[in-house]
């Protein structure tokens, strides 16, 4: 059985995608990287991809290459 999501549910993901490039953003713009920073930009990069790669998130008409983009950056960073 596949789990029906309502224009509720994409909107609210599509706000927790913003939320996570906006993190990925804030810790590239900090100077430290500390272990707790680490974990959570590799947790927020894998949010992205997760929730880019579902159906209703590409099926939402959303522009997607922001969150892909600070994916990509949260990637870079962690390297």
């Amino acid at each position: 059985m596949t789990h029906q999501f309502t224009e509720a549910d994409t909107a609210e993901h599509l706000r927790g995608l913003q939320d996570s490039a906006d993190l990925i953003d804030a810790l590239i713009a900090a100077d430290d990287r500390s272990d707790e920073q680490r974990d959570t930009m590799d947790r927020n990069v894998r949010h992205i991809h997760i929730m880019c790669a579902m159906q209703h998130i590409k099926d939402s008409g959303a522009d997607l290459t922001p969150y892909t983009d600070a994916a990509h950056r949260g990637a870079a960073w962690l390297a």
